[in-house]
């Protein structure tokens, strides 16, 4: 009897930290780790902007990058002299412009290039041409993609 009330203690246990866990971790970190708890929102959020647009049609990047600029510029309200929150948001825009232009709207591309290099332009960036934020934001964006399998070596271990 004994032992059955102690399993039973030990799974309950178990199940609740298995949940409180990362509560308590977000809590924690809130709190006592600020700067780390931003900078892995600060991963998602860039994350997102990258990764799930390039998997996503025209319609549903534009709602990701928009939501991922506004995200961003909340927490530049909160740090107003954040130069890698400015830079992230430059790059979002010129993002955004390339949905744009994706999606036919030249006027709009155009104004966020402008927006892009209004973000920028005080950073120190010294080539803000079109072609040139486009091609970085590409190459940025080619990073995050998965890298694709070799299918001879896959063939050969699957022997």
């Amino acid at each position: 009897m004994k032992a059955t009330i102690l399993a039973i203690c030990a799974l309950v246990g178990l199940v609740t930290g298995y949940f409180a866990a990362p509560i308590a971790s977000y809590g924690y970190l809130r709190a006592k780790e600020p700067d780390m708890f931003g900078a892995f929102l600060f991963f998602l959020v860039d994350n997102e902007i990258a990764c799930n647009c390039q998997n996503q049609p025209p319609n549903e990047s534009l709602k990701t990058v928009k939501n991922s600029i506004s995200i961003l510029q909340g927490w530049r309200n909160q740090n107003p002299n954040s130069q890698m929150l400015a830079q992230e948001i430059g790059l979002a825009q010129v993002r955004l412009s390339r949905v744009e232009e994706a999606l036919g709207d030249e006027a709009q591309a155009e104004e966020g290039l402008n927006a892009a290099r209004i973000e920028l332009a005080p950073l120190g960036w010294k080539d803000l041409s079109a072609a040139h934020l486009i091609a970085l934001t590409t190459q940025l964006d080619s990073e995050y993609r998965p890298k694709k399998e070799n299918k001879e070596v896959a063939s050969l271990t699957a022997k």
